[in-house]
């Protein structure tokens, strides 16, 4: 109940916006067909659309009720808003058309760019696929040798020595000689027997150690190979979605949510001007969405030999309440930031707050932030390495934006979307 309240404010808030009072008129006669399912649904009218893509319910339409048993953590929003913001996107765009003959080669360039990639991603699939099978015979060879070391400590019931005398008696019979030699080179050891015999108990912890120690490299191979792609494959999936592209598109700083000494060089370019040095916000426009990880990044175009500037993110009515100035003191500042000193800022925790913990980077690095909502943080990554710091950013009811802090006079930053980011 406490979530359908909070989206039914959202709502209220998103629908009374001036450039929706224009056409919600248009809907406001919409009638809803109730809700089939009965009981406490009966009389439901079914005006709220699921638009969790992996929803099990598989059910588009629901009502108030259905949210509450079927629909718990997803995300929905009233039919006659998305009509409003669909009304609203074919107002805004009814002056941009392509002609045909554009709009043909448009679909053939995507076309083809599918098939290439998708060609790429097969041979990508099999080049793994042969690294792994390599691991998996490495895997083989290593679990045999320990059963020919078991197999060597059959020479004191003298079974190897009457292989030796086989192919001794049998030089002429192929047969016989080729199978007496499979069985002597299966029972062979690649490592160097050792100097003295072992007992049980010893070749048990031997083999302890180095099953173990393999299982270790396993594990840590794992770890490398997921971690060196989940931030590519984050921004590929970034890539896939609509609502990514256009708010990367849209991206930029606006007059109104800067300090006084920061200009605006570029829509997506700010510097600080040639006055006092101090704390100085500039803050991006549209906020980041809080239902799917952004990536993007800031690249220091110009930094004062002193080198102190942070980029991250932040909740704009808080800086705006600071008159977009910085009292890092203390907590509830607003932002999650790194800096180029290698300092930490965060809003909501103290020990990532005002410490020297991060990597540092000065004037021409490219910082890649990654924002990732569902697991509540933030990664910052200095392009071209792969050290990486993240901070923890809880659950909270504000947005987010993209964000600068200058402290030096004619520092300069440029913002870089995500699709970007992989062409600088």
């Amino acid at each position: 109940m406490k979530q359908w309240v909070q989206n039914m404010v959202k709502t209220y808030k998103q629908m009374n916006k001036p450039d929706d009072k224009l056409n919600i008129k248009k809907f406001s006669s919409l009638q809803y067909p109730q809700c089939p399912f009965g009981g406490d649904h009966s009389g439901e009218s079914m005006s709220l659309i699921c638009l969790e893509k992996d929803c099990l319910q598989g059910q588009i339409l629901c009502c108030c009720i259905c949210q509450e048993e079927f629909h718990k953590g997803h995300q929905l929003k009233p039919l006659k808003l998305l009509l409003c913001e669909y009304d609203q996107q074919l107002r805004e765009y009814q002056n941009i058309s392509l002609k045909q003959s554009e709009k043909d080669i448009l679909i053939k360039k995507i076309n083809e760019q599918e098939e290439k990639q998708l060609t790429y991603i097969q041979d990508f699939k099999e080049q793994i696929n042969n690294k792994l099978s390599n691991i998996v015979n490495l895997e083989k060879e290593f679990f045999e040798n320990l059963r020919k070391f078991v197999k060597m400590r059959e020479f004191s019931n003298g079974n190897q020595y009457a292989v030796i005398e086989t192919i001794i008696q049998n030089q002429t019979n192929v047969e016989m000689l080729s199978s007496s030699v499979k069985t002597l080179l299966d029972t062979l050891v690649v490592q160097e027997i050792p100097e003295k015999d072992l007992n049980y108990e010893e070749i048990n912890r031997i083999f302890d150690f180095h099953i173990k120690d393999q299982k270790d490299h396993l594990q840590q191979l794992e770890k490398q190979f997921n971690q060196g792609i989940e931030q590519q494959i984050d921004l590929l999936q970034s890539k896939t979605q609509k609502s990514i592209f256009q708010k990367s598109y849209q991206f930029q700083f606006l007059a109104n949510n800067k300090h006084p000494q920061v200009d605006i060089i570029q829509p997506k370019i700010v510097k600080a001007s040639n006055s006092n040095h101090g704390y100085k916000f500039a803050v991006m426009t549209p906020s980041l969405d809080k239902n799917q990880t952004t990536v993007f990044g800031f690249k220091l175009n110009f930094v004062h030999q002193s080198n102190w500037i942070a980029v991250g993110v932040c909740d704009l009515s808080i800086v705006q309440s600071k008159q977009f100035g910085f009292a890092f003191q203390s907590l509830g500042h607003g932002a999650y930031m790194v800096s180029s000193n290698g300092g930490a800022w965060s809003s909501t925790t103290s020990n990532q707050n005002n410490v020297v913990k991060c990597f540092k980077f000065g004037k021409g690095d490219i910082i890649i932030c990654t924002y990732d909502p569902k697991n509540e943080n933030i990664t910052f990554q200095k392009q071209k390495s792969s050290t990486t710091f993240k901070l923890d950013i809880p659950k909270s009811d504000h947005d987010l934006y993209p964000c600068v802090l200058f402290y030096y006079a004619l520092d300069e930053v440029e913002f870089i979307p995500p699709e970007g980011i992989n062409k600088q």
